[in-house]
């Protein structure tokens, strides 16, 4: 009988043999050799980390004991390795046309497009609508009744909001892979450094006024 192991894993408590926790824990370390040299790398680990607790957790319901060495190699078929991550030109684009398929999108408050809270735009990136007929929508809704602002509450409080990288990659229907995850953190940084220097222009051009 092999030796498990109680492992907390970002919060989620899991059973592991022995063995299946070895590979884990190389597996950990060449994905965090991967990103060290990444700025704010840490967001990265966790939510890698966390979205392999939550395979793992999914494992265990039912009557499974204990993570296996066999669980370990699904769940890193599932997020990818590091190695594999460069792929050339001409595999790309040799691929077969169903090797990337979307995953069932789940709904979340887009947090980061929100006018309020993110209901409207939430909605919009699950349906694949643009987030502007929602907004037309409960307005008109609330000129004829009244009861938008009502259904817009519930929904504020029932839909959660999406703060983690792996949950906007839910959102979007993307898989919760490293490397979309990478993908992921580097257009959000790419973002901020935008937004930055556009406010540092903008303050620019103001002082230039005075």
């Amino acid at each position: 009988m092999k030796k498990v192991l109680n492992i907390n894993m970002r919060g989620i408590i899991l059973t592991i043999e022995e063995d299946a926790f070895q590979k884990l824990t190389d597996y950990l370390e060449s994905i965090n050799d991967h990103f060290k040299t990444i700025k704010g790398y840490e967001d990265i680990m966790s939510d890698i980390e966390t979205r392999i607790a939550e395979l793992f957790q999914i494992k265990l319901k039912g009557n499974k004991a204990a993570i296996t060495i066999e669980d370990v190699d699904e769940v890193i078929s599932v997020m990818g390795h590091p190695s594999d991550f460069n792929l050339d030109e001409e595999e790309t684009a040799t691929a077969s046309p169903g090797t990337y398929q979307k995953k069932r999108k789940r709904l979340f408050r887009d947090v980061d497009n929100r006018m309020i809270a993110g209901v409207c735009a939430g909605l919009g990136a699950y349906f694949n609508i643009d987030l502007v007929w929602f907004r037309i929508a409960f307005v008109v809704a609330l000129f004829l009744g009244g009861s938008s602002i009502l259904v817009y509450l519930i929904l504020w409080v029932v839909i959660p909001p999406a703060r983690t990288l792996s949950e906007k990659l839910e959102m979007q229907g993307d898989p919760v892979t490293i490397e979309n995850i990478e993908n992921a953190f580097k257009e959000e940084m790419s973002g901020l450094k935008d937004k930055l220097n556009d406010l540092t222009k903008q303050a620019k051009e103001t002082f230039q006024k005075k």
